[in-house]
């Protein structure tokens, strides 16, 4: 598996309804009343969001424990039944899918969503009960359950390979209130060209008021994959800060404009021109120890932006942004690679959508240098330089390499930026 791997599930997964207190049911009434209550509730459940805080890390074969990879945060949301994403700071959803917004590393999506779709309301799935138990401190009743890979919607990647597969799994249902307490996923049969010997997905569940009533949602899910040649990777999952999603939406009646014409407004400009060049000054710090994808940031307008002569940002103006990068590496020696990505310019006169991409930073201590050609110097001594064949200059992002020893990207940092066509 190479660090760049794109791993997606491409369903969803709804939660349980809270109904009144029946007395214990056989398995199979149970059985009955609890997929009753899962049908109602898709016609009551209103769109929600919530803040998804992703943990990943990885374990070579045999290795003692897991190594933690970096963190992300995302807003995810059920809205009109579709599972959508986007940053925490962004203005609305994301159209892009997941693996294509974070672009690196293990990703899952679906237990957000409907699973209950794939596992509860299929007429194939298959159910065996397994008795009674204790779980969490409730008497639960616990099913085996086995959905065959024909009726399966359960969609496998990795890189350019994809296959559907079936899954099979235990469930745990409250037998009081009929809570959904535990669901384990995991997947059956998967091809070897895919280079996995094991993806499972384990996802807890508990009571959470949207648009005043109650629903069982889920509260956190491990997500776990395992590669032929023994490498584990995982993501611990959790959901908070859940509310229903309302739309926002306004109406300007806009007078003549006797704005000054050296400043952009919203009105009229909807990005800056592309190739002008921007200086920025970070305003914020960034630990890359603790920092998670999609962390807001901002920068200040260091100097003047001009376009043909004319003056079309003030120099003070704020632009937003986020954290859109975090690894680390250890060759030739312990540093960060940190992805910045700006979205928004703010000016007196409103918000313009930011587009552009890093030429250069610095100097600053910790900022490792990067070069656009090799010139090697063969001496005794160690040097802390970083000597790179060709810049990483990704569009519409900035790429600095930070050397470990040092704890923090200091606000302060001046960035040039050129700004490029809209297009993320």
């Amino acid at each position: 598996m190479t660090t760049g791997a794109a791993f997606a599930f491409l369903w969803t997964l709804t939660a349980t309804t809270l109904i009144a207190q029946p007395p214990p049911a056989a398995p199979a009434n149970l059985l009955s009343r609890f997929r009753a209550s899962v049908n109602t509730l898709l016609g009551r459940l209103p769109d929600y969001t919530c803040v998804e805080s992703i943990a990943r890390s990885r374990r070579t074969s045999g290795g003692d424990g897991f190594h933690p990879l970096d963190s992300i945060r995302l807003q995810v949301g059920l809205i009109g039944g579709r599972e959508r994403y986007t940053w925490p700071d962004a203005a609305r959803f994301d159209d892009r899918e997941l693996r294509d917004l974070i672009g690196r590393g293990i990703i899952g999506t679906g237990d957000f969503a409907a699973h209950v779709h794939h596992v509860f309301l299929s007429p194939a799935t298959q159910f065996t009960p397994k008795g009674t138990e204790a779980f969490h401190n409730r008497q639960a009743a616990r099913f085996d359950y086995e959905v065959p890979v024909e009726y399966s919607r359960y969609k496998l990647r990795v890189g350019a390979g994809e296959a559907e597969v079936g899954v099979r799994g235990t469930f745990w249902v409250d037998l009081q209130v009929f809570d959904l307490l535990r669901l384990e996923v995991y997947a059956d049969e998967i091809p070897p060209e895919l280079g996995m010997s094991r993806v499972s997905e384990v996802i807890e569940y508990a009571r959470t008021p949207i648009a005043e009533s109650d629903f069982l949602l889920p509260i956190s899910s491990e997500l776990s994959m395992v590669a032929l040649d023994g490498v584990e990777h995982r993501n611990q999952i959790t959901f908070t800060e859940c509310r229903q999603f309302q739309a926002a939406s306004s109406v300007h009646f806009d007078a003549d404009d006797h704005t000054e014409p050296s400043r952009i407004s919203p009105k009229t400009a909807a990005a800056l021109p592309p190739s002008l060049r921007i200086d920025l000054t970070l305003d914020s710090d960034v630990d890359p120890e603790r920092a998670a994808l999609g962390d807001s940031i901002r920068a200040i307008i260091a100097r003047p932006v001009q376009n043909a002569g004319q003056l079309i940002v003030r120099e003070g103006a704020i632009v937003h942004g986020r954290v859109v990068r975090l690894e680390r590496a250890d060759q030739p020696f312990d540093h960060y690679i940190v992805g910045l990505e700006f979205h928004t310019l703010e000016t007196a006169d409103g918000r313009v959508d930011f587009f552009a991409t890093m030429q250069d930073a610095g100097p600053v201590p910790g900022l490792l240098r990067q070069a656009k050609h090799l010139d090697p110097v063969f001496t005794r001594k160690r040097t802390r330089r970083l000597d790179v064949l060709v810049s990483e200059k990704p569009r519409g992002e900035g790429i600095l390499l930070w050397d470990a020893k040092h704890p923090q990207i200091r606000r302060g940092l001046k960035m040039r930026w050129v700004t490029t066509d809209p297009v993320r």
